[in-house]
């Protein structure tokens, strides 16, 4: 519960029931009276069970009830959370467990055990940060200024802004830092320079420089700033940086608060790590190449070699790709946290993009020393997928194949122009000439039986009548978003299966495809970011291809739901990459993802017993 609610209700009690008017409250904690109605609402609805405030529009409010159940509800552990941080951050000696639980209105038992909590969090991300304790004088954060405020930030949620506005929030969270007056002063400010680079921020994302400025102006007026032990200075001119000065150079004037180029510094990498810029604006900070960026180039020209996207084509959006991680690489170095609203998205529609950026991301950490988060996996995989986009014509290549009648090919080809603007009618042939098909077709469209004996390189063959109905048109638009798994998929490769846990069905999956030499680079790649793309689906793969000359699916049900990263999975795609990964598989991820957006789908799988099955499942309606 924030301080100032629990003040608010000792007030209130100490009136012996009688009213206490809304602006004594509001000038008692320096706030409007508008906040102490907000105020007042909450601590009804969240906090009082045997008690209530009851409001008069003449005479104020009055607390009635019982208030012995009210601090103990001890559940709310990342609030309380960020208050010991923000606590240990608000000063700079030790403070006992006893002060801390009279501070934040909790038994002194509940503030060991959450920061003992604290303390294993802090180890397990291995950061330049501890929770020093020494008996008879207390706890205190110990280490690098930088990773101090980072911590703090990331308890911060961005969950209340859905109930109130930003100001409301950032009084929520800092109100013992900040009176109303200086919070609404400090939020005024930050908007009006940003606004004078005409940034489309979301409310997340402005809310976000608030608290990261509000950080950094409590911890320079406790003389608590950033040195070059925490962070060097860089002397980069990233557009993030002039914006950050721009911010703190009219804060400073106004509230007599002594910035330097460390606190610029700073922010600026926020500002980075948040992506406030759009993508076109993205170019390197400086006149020369340094020994980094040609690392980062030839990363990235190893993997654009090894998935085929190198060439003159895409020099300007390789370019951007380079910028990009060029200006990334500085925040991540220290550990900024990379913020993406979209990385779901990301992760289920540009599947194949995505992948990529993984392999990207794991032979840039393996170059540089450095740790790329999932989130900033997202960033990446924007980039790709515009490259790979740019590399291609998208539209489906089809032939069609009629009997004899040349006019029933023309009526199928106009009507498949008219129905689907991403086909491209490469050849009309008659079934008689179908020796003459241009390599490159993915798709044939017949309205005659094409005889077993002829062996066509050809992924997808739908029939229609020579009639061409509207049920053709609808088998056609199933079959073109349903066709690819089965060219992909053998009978002998999809299993059933009754594993606990995605390392045992991985080993066991592996074993039947008689892929063990897969198994590690499978469970590597697991690690960088979870394969999960909901609904039930894992699509997990190796980083290493297979010698299969095309991509190569396993497919396995589970008897029972797994947790897969941080979402349940109960269908596993297993692909193995071809031999030659320049061969694009990006359509093959389209139709999974087509398909999984109907939820009904998974239903229909989980119920399958045999291959015939599970493709007569995958190609109805």
């Amino acid at each position: 519960m924030r301080k100032r609610y629990i003040k608010l209700l000792e007030h209130l009690k100490q009136s012996e029931h009688d009213f206490v008017s809304g602006s004594e409250l509001a000038n008692l904690f320096d706030v409007t009276t508008r906040t102490i109605r907000n105020d007042i609402k909450e601590i009804n609805e969240n906090y009082l069970d045997k008690a209530m405030i009851i409001g008069n529009t003449r005479k104020g409010y009055k607390l009635v009830g019982d208030l012995s159940s009210l601090y103990k509800n001890e559940d709310d552990d990342e609030e309380r959370a960020f208050h010991i941080i923000k606590a240990l951050l608000s000063q700079t000696d030790f403070i006992t467990y006893e002060d801390l639980a009279r501070t934040l209105y909790f038994s002194t038992q509940t503030i060991r055990k959450d920061v003992q909590k604290l303390v294993q969090t802090i180890q397990a991300e291995k950061q330049n940060i501890e929770i020093e304790a020494i008996i008879f004088q207390g706890i205190r954060l110990k280490g690098s200024e930088v990773e101090k405020r980072i911590l703090l930030k990331k308890l911060v949620t961005t969950d209340c802004l859905k109930h109130m506005p930003i100001d409301e929030a950032l009084q929520y969270y800092f109100g013992d830092w900040f009176n109303e007056s200086s919070i609404h002063f400090i939020y005024a400010c930050i908007e009006e320079e940003v606004a004078k680079y005409n940034l489309l921020l979301s409310f997340q994302e402005l809310f976000s420089i608030c608290v990261n400025v509000l950080i950094s102006l409590k911890r320079v007026s406790l003389a608590q700033k950033i040195t070059e032990q925490d962070m060097r200075l860089d002397h980069t001119s990233f557009e993030e940086l002039k914006i950050a000065q721009s911010i703190l150079i009219r804060l400073a004037q106004e509230m007599d608060i002594p910035f330097d180029e460390y606190e610029y510094q700073y922010l600026g990498y926020l500002l980075i790590a948040l992506q406030i810029l759009p993508k076109k604006n993205e170019e390197i900070g400086h006149e020369h190449v340094n020994e980094m960026e040609q690392k980062i180039k030839s990363v990235i020209q190893k993997v654009g070699e090894q998935y085929g996207f190198i060439s003159y084509k895409n020099q300007e959006l390789l370019d951007r790709l380079l910028a990009h991680i060029t200006k990334s690489l500085y925040p991540l170095k220290y550990y900024f946290p990379v913020e993406n609203p979209f990385i779901a998205q990301i992760k289920s529609e540009y599947t194949n993009a995505y992948n990529v950026a993984v392999v990207l991301a794991k032979e840039l950490q393996f170059c540089l020393n450095i740790k790329i988060p999932e989130n900033e996996i997202g960033y990446l995989t924007l980039h790709i997928m515009g490259i790979i986009e740019n590399s291609q014509d998208n539209r489906k290549r089809i032939a069609i194949i009629y009997g004899k009648n040349l006019l029933v090919g023309k009526l199928l080809e106009r009507k498949i122009n008219l129905y689907f603007p991403n086909i491209r009618i490469d050849i009309l042939l008659a079934n008689h000439e179908i020796h003459l098909l241009p390599e490159g077709i993915e798709t044939i469209i017949t309205t005659s039986e094409i005889a077993e004996q002829q062996q066509l390189n050809v992924q997808n063959i739908i029939l229609v009548s020579e009639m061409i109905t509207s049920d053709d048109m609808k088998n056609i638009s199933i079959q073109l978003n349903r066709g690819l798994l089965k060219y992909y998929l053998s009978p002998d490769d999809v299993f059933f299966l009754n594993e606990d846990n995605p390392i045992d069905l991985l080993k066991k999956l592996t074993e039947l495809g008689d892929i063990q030499h897969l198994y590690t680079s499978i469970v590597e790649r697991e690690k960088m970011s979870s394969t999960n793309i909901g609904n039930l689906v894992a699509m997990p793969h190796p980083f290493d291809c297979g010698d299969n000359k095309k991509l190569r699916v396993l497919v396995a049900i589970n008897k029972q739901k797994m947790l897969w990263g941080d979402q349940m999975a109960q269908i596993i795609f297993l692909f193995i990459p071809p031999k030659n990964q320049k061969v694009n598989n990006t359509k093959f991820f389209e139709e999974i993802y087509d398909v999984f957006k109907q939820t009904n789908m998974t239903d229909k799988l989980l119920h399958i017993t045999n291959y015939d099955e599970f493709l007569e499942v995958w190609s109805s309606k």
